[in-house]
């Protein structure tokens, strides 16, 4: 299930099923390569060994506080695995720019964004920066309700308009155009962030520092409508 930087399998026991993620690259090229790209802009942890100890403890705060993330049910610390409960639904990317014209879709799609800004909230009134906040990274069911499942970047007291910028600045490469359908999915999210978090943290997320650092992913004019409705969703 997992990409070149982790090793994730499904484990199936009896009729359950759970996620074990193996933290096999110790200091991984992705981290590596975004570090360098993102200076002034955003610190990111490439040692394997923090991220499976920021992953395990992340996830395990926020499943105590009530946040929608896997329950860890166990680490192994010699072979470098961590036991989570399986998510079911898809990935939030899975349906990005895809669902012109089917109405339903469209709904689940907005409702995912707008759950996605409740819960990357929740996580800053932890004083949780979540660090890896891209659509890949949320799991969402048929109604539209959000899980997080990578927190390897998390960090307290840390960059949270980084949070904000991410999943909006990223999401936005899976459009051509900054059609309505992509203004309904900003404003989704950014409705939802608003009801439980601070406007300084979306205005902040306009800030260039950010902008340089999504420019390679995301077209310049997506880029700068996104950013117009984060100004503009502060601005009173």
């Amino acid at each position: 299930m997992g990409s070149f930087v982790n090793d994730v399998f499904l484990v199936k026991v009896d009729n359950e099923r759970f996620v074990a993620k193996r933290y096999t690259n110790w200091v991984s090229l992705k981290w590596v390569t975004l570090s360098l790209y993102g200076i002034g802009s955003v610190r990111f942890s490439i040692s394997g060994r923090r991220r499976m100890e920021a992953e395990y403890y992340f996830n395990d705060l926020l499943y105590r506080r009530g946040l929608a993330v896997p329950k860890i049910l166990g680490a192994d610390t010699r072979n470098r695995i961590v036991l989570f409960t399986h998510v079911l639904g898809d990935q939030l990317s899975s349906f990005l720019g895809s669902f012109a014209g089917f109405p339903q879709a469209g709904q689940r799609e907005r409702d995912a964004a707008y759950n996605a800004g409740v819960l990357v909230a929740g996580a800053h009134e932890q004083d949780v920066a979540l660090g890896d906040t891209k659509p890949e990274n949320f799991i969402v069911d048929r109604r539209g309700n959000a899980t997080l499942v990578d927190l390897e970047q998390g960090r307290f007291r840390g960059d949270v308009s980084w949070d904000a910028a991410e999943f909006l600045y990223y999401s936005g490469h899976y459009w051509l155009t900054y059609s309505r359908d992509l203004a309904n999915f900003v404003d989704s999210f950014i409705k939802g962030y608003s009801e439980h978090g601070e406007s300084r943290v979306l205005k902040s997320a306009a800030s260039p520092k950010y902008i340089r650092v999504f420019s390679i992913w995301t077209p310049p004019l997506i880029i700068n409508s996104i950013r117009k409705k984060l100004l503009s969703s502060t601005a009173s």
